[in-house]
């Protein structure tokens, strides 16, 4: 249950919160209080950081369609065979080598790996395969398959280009450091507008009046939690970035994709 509010975290998570005491510590030290303003927060590491979830999220979504799309014509081709004249020691073979692709793209998938020989060989065998029996499947039918090929192909290597190449690294570089940087400048604009140690924050009083209220644990939590925030933000658009490691609660699960009809 806690899992998925705790998934986000990892050593960023630390880094930044120490930093963000630190810079606080700063502030207060060296009595640094300013009127700065935070737009130029939103330009610098909100909308970068925006952006590069937003494109890890439509790689997922593109996963997704490319892997149906694979599975889909793989289960066509069983299909078609199974319609055909072919033999029934041939209709086997077929649907073994079939299902030898699926579960090469899947290894592969799931592996750290580049080298993708063996799902390569095994969309090879079925090419050659379907030129072996043209006759017992017919003209039509033929060319039906050859097209359910061009859709496997397709969706297998879009899948394997979405594991390999990643979101910008210079965005994501660029976001993290300027998340790192943001309590130093965030934690004078807090001093300023809520007052420092010397010069508390006045406050109405229940009772009338008006009381002082020391504003230090306030700023604390506040350069902490807007920090903490942003590099949770950021972890999960890493986690979002493989869609295939199994490493965040939104990847994709493999498992379903096996064929299993």
């Amino acid at each position: 249950m806690f899992s998925q509010y705790t998934s986000a975290l990892n050593s960023r998570t630390l880094i930044s919160s120490f930093i963000s005491v630190f810079a606080t510590w700063i502030a207060y030290k060296y009595n640094l209080a300013f009127d700065l303003d935070l737009t130029l927060i939103s330009v610098a590491v909100v909308f970068p950081l925006v952006f590069t979830l937003g494109s890890a999220f439509q790689r997922r979504e593109k996963a997704l369609e490319h892997l149906g799309r694979a599975k889909g014509a793989l289960a066509s081709i069983k299909y078609c065979f199974s319609v055909s004249k072919a033999p029934d020691a041939e209709k086997e073979k077929i649907y073994i080598e079939v299902g030898n692709v699926k579960s090469e793209l899947i290894k592969f998938l799931y592996s750290e790996s580049d080298d993708k020989n063996n799902l390569n060989d095994s969309i090879s065998k079925i090419r050659i395969f379907i030129d072996k029996n043209k006759e017992a499947l017919g003209r039509s039918l033929s060319l039906r398959v050859y097209r359910l090929m061009r859709d496997v192909i397709m969706g297998v290597e879009n899948s394997i280009s979405i594991k390999v190449h990643r979101t910008p690294q210079s965005i994501r570089a660029y976001c993290k450091l300027f998340i790192y940087i943001f309590p130093f400048y965030y934690a004078p604009t807090l001093i300023y507008n809520l007052g420092n140690s010397d010069s508390a924050f006045e406050i109405g009083s229940t009772f009338g009046g008006s009381e002082v209220f020391d504003t230090t644990f306030l700023v604390y939590a506040l350069n902490i939690i807007i920090s903490f925030i942003l590099i949770s933000l950021f972890n999960v658009q890493e986690q979002i970035e493989d869609p295939f490691d199994q490493e965040g609660m939104d990847d994709i699960k493999l498992e379903n994709y096996e064929l299993d009809y």
